[in-house]
This record gives C-alpha cells, sequence and structure tokens, in this order.
C-alpha cells in the first residue's frame, strides 16, 4: 500500500512540473530566430466600433460612407442651393448628379474630396421634386487582425494575433430630394357693398409687394403674377409670405387693411371685402342710408354706383328756397334722411351753382356737398353757418375738376356801399381840379367879377374877324410897298428937271 501511494504522488508532482513548463510565458528575445508574420486577413469588414479593451483589436469601417447634404429642403424658383457632399475617405472621387422635374438628368459636377465639398447650384425655374445622387471611390484605412508565429527555438513556436492596419478601395452612393414650388402665384377677391351690390372701380393695394389693380364691373379683383419674396416661412412645408391688402373705392367708407397668408402655388382667394357707402363726411353721417331707401327716384338703379352725382346735404332746422346753376334754376331730386335734407343732382355740370336757405334768425346750420365726376371723387366739404339779421341765407358751391368750393356769401353792410361811393366822388372831384389847373369850377354856380364863360360860336366869330383883320392889314402893306418904287423914280426925275 505504501508503495503504490508513493508512485502515485511521483506521477503527480512530475505532471504539474511538465504543466507549468509548458504555459509559462517565454520572451520572444530567447528565440535565436526571427519571427514569421502571416498575411494579414480581413475578418470583420462591418465592424464600425473601435473596441478598446485591453488584450482586443480595434476594427474601423471598411465601406465609403458618402452623405448629401443641402442648406434647405424646399426652394423657390430663382432661389440659389448649397449643396455639400462629405466622405469618410481620402481621394473621394465623386460625381454629382440631379434628376430634374421633368425627368430629365444632368451631372451637375465632379470633384476629388478628403473630407467635404460644397457648391452652389440655382435651381430649376420648373416647380416639382428634385433628387440628387452622387457616387464615389475613395481609400480607406482600416484595422484588421494579422497573425505571427513567435518561435523559441526551431521545434518550440506558437500563433500570437495582433491589430495592423491596412488600406483598401471602397465604393458607395447617397442620394436627397429637394420640393422647388413656383414663385409666381395670384390673390384675388370680390369687392360688394352691404347691399351685395359689386363696387367697380375700386383700387386694391399690397402693401409688401407694392402693387395695385382694380376692380371689374363685378366687383371682382385678381393679381395674376404675385411673386413671392426671399423672405418667406415654411408652412406645413410650404412657403408662405404674410401680405396686406387694402381696398379704396368712391365714395365707401374706407376700411383698415386685411392681413394674409399666401402660399406658393396655392396663392390666397377669396380675399373678400364689403365697403359701405359714404357719400359725405362723419360730420354728416349718411352711410346708413342706400340708393333702395330713395323711394319715388325712378332713375336709382343707374346710379347704384355712386357716379357722376353732385349731393348736397342740409343740417339744421333750415328750409332751402332755391337751388340755382348760375342764374337759372335746376331740377334735383329731394329726400329727408335722418332728419338732413337730402340733394342729388344727377350729371352735375361744372361751374358755379348758389343754394338759399331761410329760416329763423340766429339759427345755426351746416352744409355738406361731395361729387363723383367719372370715377373721379371730390372729397366733401363741409360748411356751417347761423341766418343773422335777415330770415335767409345764400351759399355758393363751386364744381370744378379740382374738387369742391362751398362758402357761405355774407350780406354786404350799407356802410361798406356808401363809404366807396363817397371816397369815389371826392377823388373825381379832385382829379377834375388838379387837371384843369385850378379853373374847375362846379356847373351852374357863377362868381362876382368875372364874365361869363365864352361860347363856342362866339370863339369862332372872334376868330374869323381877327383873321379878316389880318387880311385887310397884308393888304395894306403890299399897297405900300408897290408905291416905293413909284415914288422913288418921281423924286429921281424932280431932281434932273432942277
Amino acid at each position: 500500500m505504501r508503495i503504490i501511494l508513493g508512485v502515485w504522488l511521483t506521477i503527480l508532482v512530475s505532471g504539474l512540473f511538465t504543466i507549468g513548463s509548458a504555459v509559462a510565458p517565454r520572451p520572444a528575445a530567447a528565440s535565436n530566430t526571427a519571427a514569421i508574420e502571416d498575411t494579414p486577413v480581413i475578418t470583420n469588414a462591418i465592424v464600425s466600433v473601435e473596441e478598446n479593451m485591453p488584450g482586443k483589436a480595434a476594427f474601423q469601417a471598411t465601406y465609403l460612407s458618402l452623405s448629401i447634404t443641402t442648406d434647405k429642403s424646399v426652394y423657390l424658383t430663382g432661389d440659389t442651393a448649397s449643396i455639400t457632399v462629405r466622405t469618410n475617405a481620402i481621394n473621394t472621387h465623386v460625381r454629382l448628379q440631379v434628376q430634374l422635374p421633368g425627368g430629365s438628368q444632368e451631372t451637375i459636377d465632379n470633384f476629388t474630396t478628403n473630407a467635404s465639398h460644397t457648391l452652389s447650384w440655382q435651381v430649376p425655374s420648373t416647380s416639382g421634386l428634385v433628387r440628387f445622387t452622387c457616387e464615389g471611390e475613395g481609400t480607406v484605412e482600416v484595422w484588421d487582425t494579422c497573425f505571427r508565429s513567435v518561435c523559441i527555438d526551431e521545434e518550440d513556436c506558437h500563433i500570437e494575433s495582433y491589430p495592423c492596419m491596412r488600406s483598401m478601395s471602397v465604393t458607395g452612393n447617397a442620394s436627397t430630394d429637394i420640393r422647388v414650388f413656383s414663385r409666381t402665384t395670384s390673390i384675388s377677391g370680390y369687392i360688394t357693398d352691404t347691399n351685395q351690390r359689386p363696387v367697380p372701380g375700386a383700387t386694391v393695394s399690397l402693401t409688401g409687394n407694392i402693387q395695385s389693380t382694380t376692380s371689374n364691373n363685378d366687383g371682382y379683383y385678381e393679381f395674376s403674377s404675385y411673386q413671392l419674396g426671399d423672405n418667406y416661412a415654411l408652412s406645413n412645408q410650404i412657403p408662405t409670405v404674410t401680405e396686406t391688402v387694402s381696398v379704396e373705392a368712391i365714395a365707401c367708407e374706407t376700411q383698415p387693411g386685411k392681413t394674409i397668408q399666401v402660399q406658393a402655388e396655392h396663392g390666397a382667394t377669396d380675399v373678400n371685402f364689403t365697403l359701405r357707402r359714404s357719400f359725405y363726411p362723419p360730420g354728416i353721417d349718411l352711410s346708413g342710408f342706400t340708393l333702395d331707401a330713395l323711394s319715388g327716384w325712378p332713375e336709382a338703379e343707374e346710379y347704384s354706383t355712386w357716379q357722376n352725382i353732385l349731393g348736397i346735404t342740409i343740417d339744421g332746422t333750415v328750409e332751402p328756397r332755391k337751388l340755382s346753376y348760375g342764374t337759372k334754376d335746376i331740377s334735383y331730386q329731394f329726400f329727408n334722411v335722418d332728419n338732413k335734407k337730402l340733394y342729388l343732382i344727377t350729371e352735375p355740370e361744372l361751374g358755379r351753382y348758389f343754394l338759399e336757405l331761410q329760416g329763423t334768425q340766429n339759427t345755426d346750420y351746416t352744409v355738406a356737398a361731395a361729387a363723383t365726376l367719372n370715377n373721379i371723387y371730390s372729397e366733401p366739404v363741409t360748411v356751417s353757418g347761423n341766418i343773422e339779421g335777415k330770415d335767409d341765407q345764400r351759399l355758393r358751391l363751386m364744381l370744378n375738376a379740382g374738387g369742391i368750393e362751398l362758402q357761405v356769401i355774407r350780406p354786404v353792410s350799407l356802410l361798406l356801399i356808401i363809404i366807396p361811393t363817397v371816397i369815389g366822388l371826392l377823388g373825381g372831384l379832385a382829379a377834375a381840379y388838379y387837371l384843369t389847373g385850378g379853373k374847375f369850377r362846379i356847373p351852374g354856380k357863377k362868381s362876382a367879377g368875372h364874365k361869363p364863360p365864352k361860347t363856342k360860336t362866339a370863339v369862332k366869330t372872334k376868330a374869323k374877324e381877327k383873321s379878316k383883320a389880318t387880311k385887310i392889314e397884308e393888304d395894306s402893306a403890299d399897297t405900300q410897298i408897290k408905291e416905293r418904287p413909284a415914288a422913288k423914280k418921281s423924286k429921281s426925275s424932280g431932281g434932273k428937271a432942277e
């Protein structure tokens, strides 16, 4: 028994010693033979996360990572897109192409990049879906697992692995889409009054786009070539701009503008306005009355658009006496509206009108006038007055192409007549006195010691007599001249005789 136990222990100790010698590490320097490295092989071609745990090799992707991005996903025609291509390889040769909305395809650019490349591209003038595609080929450096043989001597060798780098050629492709919208769209609507009648000729203006148009006979307007600007926002991935639409119409109250959202290609429809007719200023507010309310006016339908009408309203406890054009009385339509008197003159003429009012003394009144002539609206004018001294008052209204002038004709004071007359008479007398050299006398009054003025006949007679006397004197002088030579001759002959 003792012999068997001793043999067993001997075998056990020998085994342990042998195993310890086999697993104990031996440094490569102890070998006199150089290590032999095997050709590296790829053990994992899809690992993308590097492992940093001790004793394990790190791996890197072995494929080309290629991507396309744009600065926006939505564009308007005429915009410029910024396109960026990125790669994880060096010396990557890329061909960038685009498929247009019509289906045609074209190459945008060919280039080589080591990381990323950005370029600008003008989007097409046709709306629709645009697809960018790119194909690339480059070189990547990847981690791999290499093997080598470590030997102590020619008989004692073993194989061990280690991480190593190697270069490989890779290819890839990528694509992305953008949406292009037309920059041109439209805005439209209808303009009616409170009676649902169309308002033709209304001016419709856009604040942001600085455009204007007019409504047609049906009250319809449209901006058919509205251009979206660059300052747009995306609403449900559709370019949208904010616009303000305002309307002005003849003889209608002014309304604040409407703020609307205009979408690319969809535009904005049914941007409608309902205007209140207002023929007079707020001082005499007649905005509530309509042509339908003017009973007894058979032509009211013809003037439903308030064209070619001169209107005069009178507010106060006064009554009109007469309305005339120059010196001619004219016919008019007269209505009582909200305790005011309304005169409507259809097809008015340019010129001077006169309105005569009557009422008790110290009665206040207000008169307003407005007119529409061939789509030209003359702004309303208002005057207020008071009947003083007499029971009537006269107003003058001048209607011309530039507008309306309305004024009260004040009664002329008696002193304003007498004083200018006296001044005129005195001035005339002074002028006559100056022109006659102070000899001017008032007719019919004689001054003592002065002869009466000679008449025209006496002056002529005296001149005639003077002329006759002058002639006699001239004849006598001629006779004397003729007689003098005879006397000289006689004297001469007498001397000889002596």
